[in-house]
């Protein structure tokens, strides 16, 4: 890659990003209690959950947030892909089979900021 480009784009992506923080809880199972945490980043296919109690790489996650813009809680079914122990733990999650409708008011509140 162009050093150039990659200097840009590193740029690029270390700047806050308004909005990206939110609380949100998760949980492995169903019988498991569940986790506060907030992300790091979040967009329509996954965020960075930031925790100290990370989940092994492959385990199935809900979680569970509520837009600032609305009163509503929406529970997001995710796969850890990535999780890093530590003070500056957490896990990169793809959220799966998440509802069209749910993708819907996650991608207009994205827009809005």
């Amino acid at each position: 890659m162009d050093r150039g480009r990659h200097e840009r784009r590193q740029h690029f992506r270390s700047k806050g990003r308004p909005g990206r923080v939110l609380a949100v809880k998760f949980r492995a199972d169903e019988h498991t209690a569940w986790i506060a945490a907030e992300t790091r980043d979040i967009g329509t296919g996954g965020a960075f959950i930031a925790s100290p109690l990370v989940q092994p790489v492959g385990t199935a996650l809900t979680i569970e947030l509520t837009l600032p813009t609305t009163d509503q809680t929406f529970a997001l079914p995710g796969i850890v892909r990535r999780a890093t122990s530590g003070a500056d733990g957490g896990m990169g999650v793809q959220f799966v089979g998440v509802d069209v409708d749910v993708l819907l008011e996650l991608n207009d509140y994205f827009a809005s900021l």
